[in-house]
């Protein structure tokens, strides 16, 4: 038996200079501009709340970061979803996995809205017996929670779940979890990559995943 969990940004979408467009955009219009450098080391892969801080300055208020975390991700949805396409494969993967019955679940650090819009402008939602996104669990990536809970609501053991990953807290998170991750690199920071020691396998894409071959990672 085995189940397949699938993180959503940089992994069903390249999406990555998206979401750093919209940080820089947040920060032009609130004069606190950033560069693309200023981003990459401080902004990148951490959750909203960290970023508004690190921008704005540690003594904001609780309404400042939530009102600044939707105006990016306003902002974000507006630009990207006009060009939203699926890394190649996702889909006839997904579909072969449903032949297989082997039971899938989307977990992501994204808050909901950016999750549904993936999973529903790709019109791929029934593939997925569970979602998880930011707003259901208390820690984010790296920390395992998002996993385990994808896992426990599936009815699977972590050692019986294979994780499609991006980011090195993806790849972070599955490990604790101890479960068999594979790093999809079409939308991964090549930094980020040289981190992930502990994958099973690096592909470029889901067109070089044979569904068949899955239950061998978990050896």
């Amino acid at each position: 038996m085995i189940a397949a969990i699938f993180d959503v940004d940089g992994t069903m979408v390249d999406n990555a200079r998206f979401h750093e467009a919209a940080w820089i955009e947040l920060c032009r219009r609130h004069g606190h501009p950033i560069s693309a450098e200023f981003y990459q080391r401080h902004i990148h892969a951490q959750s909203n709340d960290k970023n508004v801080r690190t921008i704005f300055g540690a003594g904001v208020s609780r309404d400042f970061i939530e009102r600044m975390s939707a105006e990016k991700e306003d902002i974000y949805r507006t630009t990207f979803r006009p060009v939203l396409r699926e890394i190649p494969g996702l889909t006839a993967l997904l579909q072969a996995l449903n032949q297989r019955r082997i039971p899938c679940a989307a977990a992501s650090n994204s808050p909901r809205e950016n999750v549904d819009m993936v999973l529903d402008e790709l019109n791929i939602r029934r593939y997925f017996r569970v979602v998880i996104h930011r707003e259901l669990v208390t820690h984010g990536k790296p920390n395992p929670e998002i996993l385990l809970t994808a896992a426990r609501l599936l009815g699977f053991a972590p050692r019986q779940c294979v994780v499609f990953e991006d980011s090195l807290p993806g790849f972070q998170a599955a490990e604790t979890a101890g479960m068999a991750c594979i790093a999809i690199t079409a939308g991964a920071n090549p930094e980020e990559l040289k981190h992930a020691t502990h994958v099973r396998r690096m592909v470029p894409d889901f067109r070089s995943i044979d569904p068949d071959m899955l239950p061998d990672l978990l050896a």
